[in-house]
Parts: C-alpha cells; structure tokens; sequence
C-alpha cells in the first residue's frame, strides 16, 4: 500500500502485521467507532491484469459474509478505494497457533482438545453452509488475548456444492496440510478439511508435521506412500482414543476416512470428558453442562445456535451466493 495511511476516510493504518507477494495485512484504527481493526489489501501492482485474483479476494469476502461463528474471524468491511481492495475484519492480537507451536512445540493435551473442539464448531458452521476452507494449518488459526481461536484465510474456500469444490487436475491448499486427494487434483469435499484439521490435530500434540519433509515433492510423496506416524511414539500420555480419532481423520483413502466434522467434535466432547479433573484443570468450561453433546443434539440449545443452527438471516448473507460484489465503494459507513 504505497505511502497510503488512511483508507476510506475512515481507517488509520497503524503497522504492518505481515505481507505476501499478493497482498499484505495491517492493524489499523477505526476513527468512527474508536476499535482496531485488521485490514487485508491486495497489492495494487498484482491487480491490474489479474482478474482471477480479485475474483479470489471477493470470495474471501463474500465467504466470510455468510459466516457468522466465534470462532471464525469476523469480516467487519470490504472496500474498493482507488482501484485498491480491502477487508476490514476483526483484529485478534494473540499471534497464530503456528507462533504458539514454535514457541513450545508440544501442547498439553487438554489444551489441544479446547482448541480442537473450537475450531470443530467452527468447521460444523463452515460445512453446514456447504463451504470448504481447503487451507487449514496452525497459521490460519489466530489466537485471541483468551486464548481462544480464530479461523481465518478463506481465500481458497469455495461457496459451490461440495460435489464440485475443486476442478479436476488443480492442486489447492500449502503442501504439508493437503488431503491426498488434493495433491492428486481430484474433486475435494469436506473430507479434505477433516483430513487438514487431523494434521492440525497431530502436530499440536507432537510438535511436528507427520508428512512435512522439507520440499514440495518429498511431502506430496509422504502424504501419498508414507503411513502415518505413531503419534504416541512422541506423546505417551495421548488417550488412544484420540489417536484413533487422528488416524480416522488421517485415512489415505476419503471412503475410509471419518466423514463428518460433526462427528469428530462429538468424540473430541467425549475425549476431554474422559480426562481427569487435574488435566481439565486449566480448560476453559466448554463442554454442555449435561452429559449431551452440542454437535449431536437434534435441536440445537440457544448456547449452540450461533454454530449449529440455520444461518440467522438477520445476521448472515442469504445462503444463496450474491451477483454483487461484497465490496462497497470508499465512502464510510454511516
């Protein structure tokens, strides 16, 4: 964003948070209402002439529009200002679950199963809108002041019917989190985002990649041929029950695969059940009071509404994808 401080009239640009070669993230302060904000341009060099980029970041924004979680992070504006597109979305100041795992590697396994059931609802919400993230890995989870996570980055989502996700022979996604049919080029359903979010799942409790070695084609390979590391081989205290879940998760094959988000955060409910009150110690309260399940209960409680129920159409985009663009022109809300 070259020497702009201001967008819109209305968004101060503070520090630059992190950038790419497509675009960049700001934190920026609101005037009008006061909050700081996060903003994610598009570089202006890399817009002209590249269509399917701008197409990209508007499903970014249109996604993030229909979805309406607590986990997911919350899209706030989308601007067009001066031929520059912008997202105005939530600001979450605790780093990512990727600067967490570097800086302590391992995680206790309660405080895997929190994060882990967090981010379950969230994908139940995302699945149950029949939208794919496609791109999830610890750097797309944010971690709020609390502790608690974010989603964030669906600029690879698609709003299509899960049976027509990707296009046969294109390869979506970062290497190390890829389902095998991703790195086949073969159509994705939601089966591709259980298989990332197990990935997610081993590496929290083992403190590495079960697949990543080091180059692309080496790790298309492992997650192709290699079986899945013993994840107790690293982490002796992990209940088998929640290497079993992984290993469902982490099924080469999708038919074999556990085939619903929802049933995973049910077991991942009964996993943490399970636990001794000493490991509990210093989890937050998520699980229902009683012994049911928010991810099972045919009628959802009020508690659950925001992450089981039919989108609130007073909150949320119709489920239909608009024709318009999400981005609105430069002039400030009022």
């Amino acid at each position: 964003m070259s020497q702009q401080t201001t967008i819109a009239g209305r968004y101060e640009i503070a520090a630059l948070i992190g950038q790419g070669g497509m675009g960049a993230v700001y934190r920026a302060l609101d005037t009008k209402t006061g909050e700081t904000v996060a903003i994610k341009s598009l570089k202006s060099e890399v817009v002209e002439g590249n269509p399917d980029l701008v197409e990209r970041f508007t499903r970014e924004a249109e996604v993030l529009r229909r979805l309406n979680h607590p986990s997911i992070v919350a899209i706030l504006d989308a601007i067009e200002d001066n031929n520059q597109y912008h997202i105005i979305m939530e600001y979450v100041s605790g780093g990512s679950l990727r600067d967490l795992l570097r800086k302590q590697g391992q995680l206790p396994v309660a405080r895997v199963l929190e994060i882990a059931l967090d981010l379950a609802d969230a994908l139940t919400r995302t699945h149950r809108l029949k939208i794919i993230h496609r791109d999830i890995k610890p750097a797309n989870v944010l971690l709020a002041e609390d502790g608690t996570p974010r989603l964030t980055d669906f600029g690879v989502a698609h709003l299509d019917d899960l049976s027509r996700v990707t296009q046969t022979g294109s390869v979506i996604g970062t290497y190390a989190y890829l389902s095998p049919e991703a790195c086949n080029g073969e159509l994705q359903d939601e089966r591709a985002d259980i298989w990332s979010f197990g990935v997610v799942l081993f590496e929290m409790l083992a403190g590495k990649n079960p697949f990543d070695q080091g180059s692309p084609a080496q790790t298309l390979m492992a997650i192709l041929n290699s079986l899945v590391p013993t994840l107790s081989e690293f982490r002796p205290d992990v209940p088998p029950s929640l290497e079993v879940l992984i290993n469902r998760m982490l099924s080469k094959s999708k038919e074999d695969r556990i085939d619903s988000v929802r049933q995973v955060g049910a077991e991942l409910e009964a996993i943490l059940r399970s636990l001794d009150t000493q490991a509990r110690a210093n989890v937050r309260d998520i699980l229902p009071a009683t012994s049911g399940s928010r991810f099972t209960s045919a009628t959802p409680t009020p508690a659950a509404l925001p992450f089981s129920a039919e989108p609130d159409e007073s909150r949320t985009p119709e489920a239909t994808p608009s024709t318009k663009t999400p981005f609105s022109d430069a002039t400030p809300n009022s």
